[in-house]
This record gives C-alpha cells, sequence and structure tokens, in this order.
C-alpha cells in the first residue's frame, strides 16, 4: 500500500519518503496512519540529525498538500538565507507555525495560493517520467 501511495504522489509530483523513519528527518514529512495523516515539519539529516516535530493531522491528501504547502511557504516567507527549515522553527517556535499555518484557516488559505502560483510556472519532474517508458511504475497495484 505505501508503494501505491508513493507511486501515486510521485504522479503528482511529490516525492514522498519511502517509510516512516524518513519521514521524521524531512523538512516536511507525512505519515499514513489509521484515520487520515501525520505532518511532521523541521527535521534534519545528516551530521546532525534532528527529528521532525509533530504539526497536526489531517484527514485527506488534499489537507495534506494545504497544510504542508502553508508551511513551506510560511518558511519561503519568512526564513533567513541558508537557513534550513530546523533553524527557522528554532526560532520562531512551532506555536507560532500552528497559530499561522495550521489554526488561522483564512491565513492557510492564502499561504497556500501564494505557493501555488509561485510553483505554477515549474514543469512536475515526474510527468515526463510517469507518461514516458517508466508509466507502468505509476499504475495502480491490484491488492
Amino acid at each position: 500500500m505505501a508503494h501505491v501511495r508513493a507511486a501515486q504522489g510521485q504522479a503528482r509530483g511529490v516525492r514522498l519518503p519511502r517509510n516512516c523513519a524518513e519521514a521524521t528527518i524531512k523538512d516536511v514529512g507525512v505519515i499514513g496512519v489509521e484515520s487520515g495523516w501525520e505532518i511532521y515539519v523541521a527535521g534534519n539529516g545528516g551530521i546532525k540529525a534532528e527529528v521532525a516535530q509533530f504539526l497536526c493531522k489531517v484527514k485527506t491528501e488534499a489537507e495534506v498538500l494545504e497544510y504542508a504547502g502553508a508551511f513551506l511557504q510560511l518558511y519561503r516567507e519568512e526564513g533567513r538565507y541558508l537557513d534550513r527549515t530546523v533553524h527557522y522553527v528554532a526560532r520562531v517556535g512551532l506555536d507560532y507555525i500552528k497559530q499561522r499555518a495550521v489554526d488561522d484557516a483564512d491565513n492557510r488559505k492564502a499561504l497556500y495560493a501564494r505557493l501555488q502560483f509561485a510553483v505554477s510556472g515549474e514543469k512536475d519532474p515526474w510527468q515526463e517520467r510517469a507518461a514516458g517508458v517508466a508509466k507502468h511504475e505509476f499504475e495502480l497495484l491490484e491488492v
């Protein structure tokens, strides 16, 4: 099931972690749970690993994109040059992030809309692969 979801995400241009452990050291990590999705932010791999912090739990894939996108846009707008998400969140605090990107629905939607506008001209890196010789990698598996 995880591989099916990963393939679906990659077909839409979303790079999903390969497992739950990887999701906890990413700038944004998403873990599927029985009742929806848990979103984690500000993880850091490498020499000084940092475990991501729990942002929120949502029910739908559309909400995953909106909440994670709002976090990323907030970081894009407020982060300092060469600042990693882990340092940005440490500086402003997770409560501040939650207030702006989770609790305030109007602000969350506005942040996500600005992110969508910013990336609207970008080419989907998976689209060519999903439509070409690797199309079979993106087809749903029958279980």
